[in-house]
């Protein structure tokens, strides 16, 4: 009998069952933490967190009463059908995939009208500029507070956009970063150091990367590009 390595066997059955199990415990929501901040009145009624036959994806934003925007890499292949939860947690329903983008890393989703969308920031973040990020981990802060670092940036496989040191964790991709006005200025999107933490919405536990760290370099796709993006894929 030849002895298979659990890694090579089991690893694509553990790693989403373990996400399951520990995110679907202790994933949070971050209405209560952005009280006082910018981010307050977007992670209270323009933020969802996205879940799919009970397993926690992600978050997501909104950009109209019945429309979210999230990174593509959120939603599993062959996913058309999730569910959301409103950032207050007051609001909860169906979420129906209408477009991912071949451009970036971007999805476009219709869900009931219970949103108050996220007001777009009228220009691109400048280097050193504050920012606040929403998101629902399994550990952690679901609101931080953090500054860009680099703008017009472009990150091979997901767009263009911007960094910032931050302290999102797995859990935050695709939810919403925010300006000192509580305006979009894009999605939290991926870790784009060599050697960090894999995508945010990794179907992995714990963080402890981003909880060791306190922040680290996170690549946003620019809320600009995107909004262009989701009018092309999933026109009104």
């Amino acid at each position: 009998m030849r002895v298979v390595p659990v890694s090579a066997c089991l690893r694509g059955f553990l790693v989403p069952l373990l996400a399951a199990a520990l995110l679907g415990a202790c994933a949070r929501l971050p209405a209560e933490e952005a009280r006082g901040t910018p981010a307050e009145a977007v992670a209270a009624q323009g933020f969802a967190r996205l879940s799919a036959t009970g397993m926690p994806l992600g978050s997501a934003v909104a950009i109209a009463p019945d429309r979210l925007l999230t990174n593509a890499h959120v939603i599993p292949a062959g996913v058309q059908d999730l569910s959301f939860r409103r950032g207050d947690g007051a609001a909860s329903g169906p979420a129906r995939l209408l477009a991912r983008s071949d451009r970036m890393d971007l999805a476009v989703l219709e869900v009931p009208a219970v949103f108050a969308p996220a007001p777009p920031a009228e220009a691109p973040p400048a280097e050193t500029s504050p920012l606040w990020a929403a998101g629902s981990p399994a550990a952690g802060p679901a609101v931080v507070a953090g500054h860009v670092t680099r703008t017009g940036t472009v990150l091979p496989g997901h767009g263009p956009g911007f960094t910032a040191r931050i302290g999102a964790l797995l859990g935050y991709s695709g939810g919403p970063a925010l300006d000192g006005q509580g305006r979009l200025l894009g999605l939290v999107t991926a870790v784009p150091q060599p050697g960090a933490a894999p995508l945010l919405a990794a179907l992995s536990g714990m963080d402890l990367d981003g909880l060791a760290r306190g922040d680290r370099e996170v690549f946003l796709l620019g809320i600009e590009e995107a909004l262009t993006e989701a009018a092309r894929i999933a026109p009104r």
